[in-house]
């Protein structure tokens, strides 16, 4: 069997030397198509790269090249290489059938040093989602109403015939649409929608220079810089860099607006900071601070506290409240107001005490003020897993790894999931814990 093989091998090998392709390889760059499964084999043979290290399988048309004989040719980064602490560089491979990418043969047109550098593509698209465009209208609101004229993220044509033929409003409208609508974003072209594309410049009366770079990932996820650019009508298409996943969560540095904004992909939080210097937080879940020494804040103005439900302020010393000026307490239902141990009432001037009804001062026995109730929360000290006792917070972020509620409650689901699994299939309590 080995033997057999070798003979094939040694075959192969003494045709290529001598095939006149060999002086064709030493004369420049040639374009090869990429393939991925053998066509003429049963079942399909994968032509994947199975070392990971950015090889593609593929063949050269001038050269006499077959879908089902392709060659594998290494990759050449733009940029890397090696120091003490490893390995560093840039690693982009593009994936799927029939894809045109740049080779060329080293050293002297050496067929076994076969490189590929490059990709032929008609049109560049890095914007996650697609770039943004006229809404096409197809029953589910968009371009509609008020979204009449609200641009929506679009599908972009794959070749330059596609987008020759192509309206605008005629591409179809890409799911990310959907992502948008649930963050809130889709009417918001600063943080929803985007015109990033190196398509948007050159597409003016009066051609510009391309003023966007990045590059996009073939799930979606995206990195794109855009320098700005203002279009024939005066249109301001703002200086950003976007850093998007292919579910939607963003971060957005806005240079010409001069905001930061973070946002995750269904919109349940996000946090922004604006050009003034505001910061804002939306939580829709719990929004969890903590700190190991003094928390300090201080508004130069007012501070103003309110919570659809209780406030709950617990100090583990002592608890001081200074104005100023006035002092108001004030509240639609009952006081109260206790001490376990003595209670001091020092008043510099007057004491006025006025009551609807009778004022007892020696009993009957008053109702007791409500405790705030404590728990311990896990903490983590010097690497060391501990706990807090005795506070009143609800969840308390540590140093990192912080086990988040989120994280709990899946880990409850699983658990909870395993063993009614095991129920079913007559597992013991021993064989579930392993």
């Amino acid at each position: 069997m080995k033997d057999g093989k070798l003979k094939r091998a040694l075959k192969r090998e003494a045709s290529n030397i001598s095939s006149p392709i060999l002086e064709e390889l030493e004369k420049g760059i040639y374009k090869a198509i990429t393939v991925q499964k053998n066509p003429k084999a049963n079942p399909p043979t994968p032509f994947i790269d199975p070392t990971g290290r950015g090889r593609l399988a593929a063949y050269v048309p001038a050269l006499g090249g077959r879908p089902d004989d392709p060659d594998f040719f290494e990759y050449a980064s733009p940029f890397g290489g090696t120091v003490k602490e490893g390995n560093y560089g840039f690693f982009g491979v593009p994936v799927g059938e029939a894809v045109t990418i740049l080779v060329f043969f080293a050293d002297g047109g050496n067929a076994t040093e076969g490189y590929w550098f490059a990709v032929a593509q008609s049109i560049p698209d890095i914007v996650s989602g697609g770039c943004s465009g006229e809404a096409k209208v197809t029953g589910d609101g968009q371009g509609e109403g008020v979204f009449k004229d609200i641009n929506a993220c679009k599908t972009q044509p794959k070749t330059i015939g596609d987008a020759a033929i192509t309206k605008e409003k005629e591409l179809e409208n890409n799911p990310r649409n959907k992502i948008l609508a649930d963050q809130g974003t889709y009417s918001d072209p600063l943080r929803g929608t985007s015109t990033s594309s190196p398509l948007r410049d050159a597409s003016y009366e009066i051609p510009q220079e391309t003023k966007v770079t990045g590059w996009k990932t073939p799930a979606g996820s995206s990195i794109t810089m855009d320098d700005g650019s203002i279009n024939d009508t005066g249109e301001i298409h703002a200086e950003q860099i976007r850093i998007t996943t292919a579910s939607g969560a963003a971060v957005i540095l806005d240079g010409s607006n001069d905001f930061i904004y973070a946002v995750n992909s269904s919109g349940s939080g996000w946090v922004e900071i604006g050009a003034n210097g505001e910061v804002m937080v939306y939580a829709e879940g719990s929004l969890s601070m903590r700190t190991e020494k003094d928390f300090n804040l201080r508004a130069d103005k007012n501070i103003n506290l309110e919570a659809g439900e209780n406030i709950n302020i617990r100090s583990v010393e002592n608890t001081k409240i200074n104005a100023t000026e006035e002092l108001h307490l004030r509240s639609k239902g009952n006081q109260f107001l206790q001490s376990e141990a003595g209670m001091n009432i020092n008043v510099g001037v007057n004491c006025i005490v006025t009551t609807g009804g009778v004022l007892h001062l020696n009993g009957p026995i008053a109702s007791e003020s409500e405790l705030i109730l404590v728990d311990s929360m896990p903490d983590i000290q010097d690497l060391t897993c501990t706990e807090v006792k005795d506070t009143i917070v609800s969840e308390m972020p540590t140093h990192e790894p912080f086990i988040r509620t989120q994280a709990k409650e899946l880990k409850e689901t699983a658990s909870a999931f395993a063993k009614a699994t095991a129920s079913k299939k007559g597992l013991d309590k021993a064989e579930i814990k392993k």
